[in-house]
């Protein structure tokens, strides 16, 4: 009896950490502190099971009364506890409220907008309805969108050939109404997007709950000038905060659709518009956010009756979006089809998903490939390899409509990933997808070292019809596609372990280097990003995507001692034009000075003769990268695709672990490039290949020997230290030599850092994460809590 009625005690006191939805209790901005009268409240709201041990029954006898007086110890434990917080949390700046027909409401800032946090039952308030963890989230994609609208505007004032790359595009035919009465119809010029994007957006096919306000009419001022059309979707917009900030923060914005299929989460929407005073720019939609942008990306009949023809209909040419901005709850892929067809050819898709479980780790497989298309990767890197194999998603959904990707800037960030892609529309770049995918070969089991095995091959030559003439950068270029040969046998040939398969995912670069340069050059600066809270760590990241496309090179006074080809420093583009690579005309990446073929088979017959294997037949090129690839790399490969851990490297070898900067250090000295990776603290991109990492290794392990048994034989760091003896050899044979291997930490010093940035953000405070999704049935977070202080008007079709 004892026993029980000590449990149903703590079962009392567990449930103070409980709201009333379920969910656990967490720290929020601006939260009441409890009081001495909320003491009296706690102990009252308890289940029944609860007062009648705390007041009506008597005490027991012997020692059970000690168990009793316990459980109420902890009972007012967790009452302490919860006003510990509240104390805490009082820090934070009070926010301000104001009387919206006669209910209170508090006003919650954030960049230039406001929103206002709606009351709910019991007289207290929630800020479920406002996701403080997404701030730096929101601050980053203000930040990215506005520089993309800046290269918008400035691609608006140059002629379209130019910057299209000098090609000329036929325009359009013209679509034709034809009624039913067999008259001339009306016509719908189907001209270049561009042309259309100066028109006036054409009315919704679908209803708005409630009914978009009527535009205001322009100031004097503006009369002369029209802005060029520029539209915004916020697909799952919830309390309409992100669409506020884009109506308010960016000048060139002209429309915002804010949409969301909860009626509840659309009401407040619509308050929050008319609180800001954005009537003439947002408009609030009630709507499933996949059928809407079906609807947006095809031309649409709707009736327009006439006396002589009641049955007309009318061809409203499709208004797409410049930006759309898709933010769900787990999973954004059901939304991507939809998606990349709703938006203008050159538009910008800025996808987040949070479900790093499934992208991120091999938990569950199967749930993975269904989503993804593609298999998680096991090990440190795990992120990066989730966040490619999201842009590889988005790849081939595009593809199937003619529509190639440019991803601009992709991040893994906390527990979510967020990726900006720019669509574009060409048969030629869609070509090329299966030269920018791979699957790894990843040895998750024993060292975590891995391949890269490419999907298919892209061989670039410049055509030139004048024989026996040298090419020139006017000639034009000719791709020709294959399929890749396979470089792996099963075993990790560092480690002797089994090798895992995961992918397909991206190859290619994860960040366009002129894009980041002009948000560093001609964003950041601007007053108004100035002003974001969390500037400092949008700068670090940029910072750290920027150092993964140019990486820093070795000391020039450094020449390397080993045989390695160091990646070739690409010239810096200007502010907002896209990285082009220069390929000449052999493919592959290889050097201009390659010998000519007659040159190849003397060598290859010098070869023969002498038993020698040809360089060329070599499965895997030693100096291709840190993931061993092909030696006929495509041209489109990321040099630095994932990143190592010195930790991690150390643990293989059970030998404590060098300093970033020592090791990094260590191979800038060897003449390869390191650079950071802005997925994890601790971790380092490189070009050199993975014998010269372990080399590396070796050489820190001499220095800093392991415990004398603490790697035996079977296990994956003997091979790698011991690679004589685990190939048969005796002791005694000549050791290798790391002279040339130099842990200089003053090589290896942090220098991306700059004043004010944060690299990597650590966790501001317990119970950081992912909000809770729902807690009832068929609706959303906000309309489990939140109570509507007008009436629901449902969508009308």
């Amino acid at each position: 009896m004892a026993r029980r009625k000590a449990r149903a005690a703590r079962r009392a006191a567990a449930a103070l950490h409980t709201n009333s939805d379920g969910a656990a209790d967490i720290s929020i901005p601006d939260a009441p502190t409890a009081t001495t009268s909320d003491k009296t409240d706690l102990t009252t709201s308890l289940p029944p099971t609860a007062p009648q041990l705390m007041a009506s029954e008597p005490p027991p006898p012997g020692g059970q009364a000690q168990a009793k007086q316990e459980a109420q110890a902890q009972a007012q434990a967790t009452i302490n506890s919860k006003k510990r917080k509240s104390s805490d949390v009082q820090s934070a700046p009070t926010l301000e409220t104001t009387i919206i027909n006669g209910i209170t409401y508090k006003i919650q800032p954030e960049g230039q907008a406001k929103i206002l946090l709606p009351p709910v039952e019991g007289g207290n308030t929630t800020e479920v309805f406002y996701n403080y963890i997404q701030k730096f989230n929101r601050d980053l994609t203000m930040t990215v969108t506005r520089g993309f609208g800046e290269i918008v505007e400035s691609e608006r004032k140059t002629p379209r050939r130019q910057h299209r790359g000098g090609v000329k595009h036929k325009k359009r035919q013209q679509v034709v109404d034809t009624n039913l009465e067999g008259g001339a119809g009306e016509q719908v010029n189907g001209v270049e997007r561009e042309d259309i994007d100066m028109a006036e957006p054409a009315p919704q096919a679908d209803e708005t709950i409630p009914p978009p306000p009527q535009p205001q009419q322009p100031s004097p001022d503006n009369e002369t000038k029209e802005k060029p059309r520029f539209a915004v979707l916020d697909a799952l917009s919830a309390t309409g905060l992100r669409a506020l900030r884009y109506a308010k923060e960016l000048p060139f914005v002209t429309h915002v659709t804010a949409n969301d299929m909860s009626p509840t989460a659309v009401e407040y929407i619509y308050r929050n518009v008319q609180f800001n005073e954005l009537t003439h720019i947002i408009t609030p939609n009630h709507d499933n956010a996949t059928g809407h942008m079906y609807r947006t990306a095809f031309p649409n009949y709707i009736p327009s009756p006439t006396p002589e023809n009641p049955f007309k209909m009318r061809l409203v040419a499709p208004q797409k979006y410049h930006v759309i901005d898709l933010d769900p709850y787990g999973s954004a892929t059901q939304f991507i089809d939809s998606a990349v067809q709703a938006l203008e050819d050159g538009g910008l898709l800025s996808v987040t998903c949070t479900d790093a479980a499934i992208f991120a780790s091999t938990s569950y497989p199967e749930k993975t490939f269904a989503t993804y298309g593609g298999l998680p990767a096991k090990g440190d890197f795990s992120h990066e390899t989730g966040l490619r194999m999201v842009l590889m998603s988005i790849a081939t959904t595009a593809a199937k409509y003619g529509l190639y990707i440019e991803p601009l800037l992709s991040l893994s960030i906390d527990y979510y990933c967020r990726v900006f892609v720019r669509v574009r529309k060409s048969a030629e770049n869609v070509k090329k997808l299966s030269s920018k995918g791979m699957v790894l070969l990843n040895c998750g089991a024993g060292c975590g070292a891995w391949k890269a095995q490419e999907l298919g091959t892209l061989r670039v030559r410049q055509q030139d019809k004048r024989k026996n003439k040298q090419h020139n950068k006017n000639d034009i270029p000719s791709y020709k596609y294959g399929v890749s040969q396979a470089v792996e046998n099963g075993r990790c040939d560092h480690c002797g372990f089994k090798m895992h398969l995961a992918g397909p995912m991206w190859s290619d670069e994860i960040h366009n280097a002129g894009f980041i340069n002009h948000l560093l050059s001609n964003v950041l600066g601007q007053e108004t990003v100035k002003e974001y809270e969390t500037i400092g760590r949008v700068s670090g990241m940029l910072k750290l995507a920027l150092g993964e496309l140019m990486p820093p090179s070795p000391r020039e006074d450094d020449a390397p001692t080993t045989e390695v080809q160091p990646a070739a420093a690409e010239p810096t583009p200007a502010n907002g034009q896209p990285v082009v690579a220069v390929i000449n005309a052999e493919g592959g990446g290889k050097p201009n000075h390659q010998p000519s073929l007659k040159r190849k088979l003397k060598q290859r017959e010098e070869a023969a003769e002498k038993g020698e294997k040809d360089e060329d037949e070599d499965e895997v090129s030693k100096t291709s990268g840190s993931t061993s690839y092909p030696k006929t790399r495509n041209p489109t490969a990321d040099p630095l695709a994932l990143f190592i851990m010195p930790t991690q490297l150390a643990r293989v070898l059970h030998c404590t672990a060098p300093s970033v900067s020592a090791f990094r250090g260590a191979l800038l000295g060897l003449g390869y490039r390191v650079t950071k990776s802005h997925c994890r603290a601790g971790s380092l991109k490189t070009n050199a290949p993975w014998d010269q990492i372990w080399r590396v290794m070796r050489a820190w392990e001499k220095l800093n020997p392991v415990k004398e048994g603490s790697v035996t034989p079977g296990m994956a760091g003997y091979k790698i230290l011991y690679p004589a003896m685990a190939g048969g050899e005796e002791e005694g044979e000549e050791e290798e030599d790391f002279g040339d291997v130099k842990f200089d930490e003053v090589l290896g010093k942090d220098r991306e850092k700059g004043k004010g940035d944060v690299l990597y953000q650590q966790n501001p405070g317990a119970y950081w994460g992912p909000m809770a999704k729902a807690s009832k049935k068929g609706l959303t977070a906000e309309e489990s809590t939140v109570i509507s202080s007008r009436p629901v008007v449902s969508r009308i079709d």
